[in-house]
């Protein structure tokens, strides 16, 4: 039973790392286009970035629904980081807790 918490805790922190990961990229290509590092529009980063995009987007608007931008500076990604680092605490801390009992 041990065993199976452990690999289910580890599997989804390393699902909500790969997230993180997705966010941090999006940002990353986000700044490259906005400030005219990437120019071809055809490109691997544009596809990339769009792909990123629209899986990204959806969630982020919940979040704008919540929080919309202050002053031009979107906290949304910020706000989702955070919870997600929240989440990631919260299953090591319910692991750890199920692994003392047993």
């Amino acid at each position: 039973m041990i065993m199976i918490i452990v690999l289910l805790a580890n599997f989804l922190i390393s699902l909500i790392n790969f997230v993180e990961y997705l966010l941090f990229t999006y940002i990353i290509l986000g700044w490259f286009i906005f400030f005219g590092a990437v120019k071809n529009k055809d490109g691997v980063f544009f596809r990339i970035y769009f792909f990123l995009f629209a899986k990204i987007e959806p969630v982020l608007s919940v979040v704008h629904k919540f929080v919309p931008p202050i002053g031009g500076f979107d906290f949304s990604i910020i706000i989702i980081g955070f919870l997600l680092h929240m989440l990631k605490i919260l299953i090591i801390d319910l692991a750890s807790f199920a692994m003392a009992r047993w």
